[in-house]
């Protein structure tokens, strides 16, 4: 039976980017309640109910965030379940749909999809893909699912057969299977194979891990992908990288979000790179958990992530090589231009993590050893920056005249750019949305604070009526 890629009409990428844009996903949440219900006995917003799952957040957090072998994270209690629903799941299928509609967009999904959802939890990455296909009818997916913990199989099995029913239609999906994905995996071959938040977890080092991802790549199809995502804290997207980079040398087609720009082994360390979507609204679970002064402990509305898609095909999002003849400095070394001014061409590897005084890009041309910033003074902001400004992540850009400066605080370069400094997109995208005037918000601040101080200061009627009386009783009482 023929299975063509498939290209999505323009339409269906319109309706795609609306659903996205809205940043919620009602039909989860409102199954989410029902099976805290399911689980509890009680309405979700009982009090006693939400306090356990407080609990339960909290402890997961502080689980989640130990380092090293000390670290164990484990999903055994119902409420260690629906704390996960409550405060990771609704960020995490976000990333995840997001993400393969990118995918569909670039036309890399057949017309008929299998995946498998390695370490499924509660369904996270299967409800990714009926958000996703949602606006692609056309487009048929059969899930499979494979998870250890009893309780996530529980909640998948209520989530999922339920959601796909609500809105997901061209969508199948098996009932999840207990395995242990480090010793075996599912027969067959799939199309799209997800690895979400699931690496970081697996007590396994990073030759280890490695190995885990080479055995899932001889379950691809031949033109299959293999999406990885995980935590966008230091940590975990530094162990990407380097586990990327070792799946890499052993053989696997590295499609995204790194650039062979060079055609040399990239041995930045440490890497951090990490993606990031716009922030999605709260759900009534989270308001709920959260008040006003705790907000921050329970609600989780970041769309931040670090991801790897491998291939075996060979094919990458990329395909631009910077010519061996052309005059871009190679930052494997920048160590010589140091004080000098450079001409370079460079992924784009972060989003904007300067402060309100300075745009900050973490950059690289697959080559260098050290991370590379490119820095842009607010102040200094043209028009012949915009390129670098809108740019999507993973996309090439070249920038002319950037001062080299050693960074000894943070251990890297800056590449610092002025007004003379001139940016264009070589390869990759445009975000399409402003970068925000950061100069002219500062102006506004500025004269914001000013006007407060030059403001006469207004006497109240109380203690205006205190002094007229006291210069009437003293006359040496003086007004301010």
């Amino acid at each position: 039976m023929e299975n063509p890629r498939y290209v999505p009409a323009a339409e269906e990428l319109t309706a795609a980017e609306n659903i996205l844009k809205k940043r919620t996903f009602p039909e989860l949440e409102r199954l989410s309640e029902s099976y805290i219900e399911k689980i509890t006995g009680k309405p979700w917003k009982d009090e006693a109910t939400l306090e356990k799952i407080r609990a339960a957040v909290i402890s997961q957090k502080d689980t989640y965030w130990k380092e090293g072998k000390k670290r164990t994270v484990s999903y055994k209690g119902a409420y260690s379940v629906l704390s996960y629903i409550a405060y990771q799941m609704p960020g995490y299928v976000f990333e995840i749909a997001e993400y393969l509609t990118s995918l569909i967009a670039s036309g890399l999904i057949r017309k008929h999809i299998r995946v498998l959802d390695v370490g499924a939890g509660p369904g996270t990455a299967s409800a990714a893909v009926i958000k996703a296909l949602s606006a692609f009818p056309n487009i048929s997916a059969e899930i499979c699912a494979v998870e250890r913990a009893d309780t996530h199989r529980e909640a998948y099995s209520y989530l999922i057969p339920a959601l796909i029913e609500k809105c997901g239609k061209n969508c199948a999906a098996e009932k999840p299977v207990s395995m242990d994905i480090t010793k075996t995996l599912p027969d067959g071959e799939f199309d799209v194979i997800i690895c979400a938040n699931v690496l970081n977890e697996l007590p396994l080092d990073d030759d280890g891990k490695t190995e885990f991802l080479l055995r899932l790549s001889k379950h691809l199809t031949s033109d299959g992908n293999l999406l990885v995502f995980e935590p966008a804290d230091l940590e975990n997207a530094t162990h990407l990288r380097a586990v990327s980079r070792s799946a890499k040398e052993h053989g696997l087609t590295l499609y995204a979000p790194c650039n062979d720009l060079r055609g040399v082994p990239c041995r930045v360390s440490p890497c951090w790179s990490f993606c990031s979507y716009r922030d999605i609204q709260p759900t009534r679970l989270m308001k709920a958990l959260g008040s006003d002064e705790e907000k921050y402990r329970y609600i989780n509305t970041d769309v931040k992530f670090s991801y790897a898609v491998f291939r075996t095909d060979g094919h990458r999002r990329c395909g631009y090589k910077i010519p061996a003849d052309a005059k871009r400095a190679r930052l494997s070394q920048i160590k010589r231009h140091e004080g000098k001014r450079i001409h370079v061409t460079v992924s784009v590897m972060s989003s904007d993590i300067g402060d309100m005084k300075n745009y900050l890009y973490l950059v690289c041309d697959g080559s260098g050893t050290v991370p590379c910033y490119l820095a842009l003074p607010a102040f200094h902001r043209t028009i012949e920056h915009e390129a670098l400004l809108t740019a999507a992540y993973g996309s090439v850009v070249a920038v002319d005249s950037v001062l080299v400066r050693w960074n000894e605080k943070q251990n890297a370069y800056n590449l610092l750019m002025g007004k003379n400094s001139w940016c264009r997109l070589i390869a990759g995208t445009s975000t399409n949305e402003p970068c925000p005037d950061k100069a002219k918000i500062l102006r506004e601040m500025t004269a914001k604070q000013k006007g407060k101080k030059s403001a006469p200061r207004r006497i109240s009627s109380v203690n205006a009526q205190k002094k007229s009386s006291a210069r009437k009783t003293n006359p040496k009482v003086k007004e301010n």
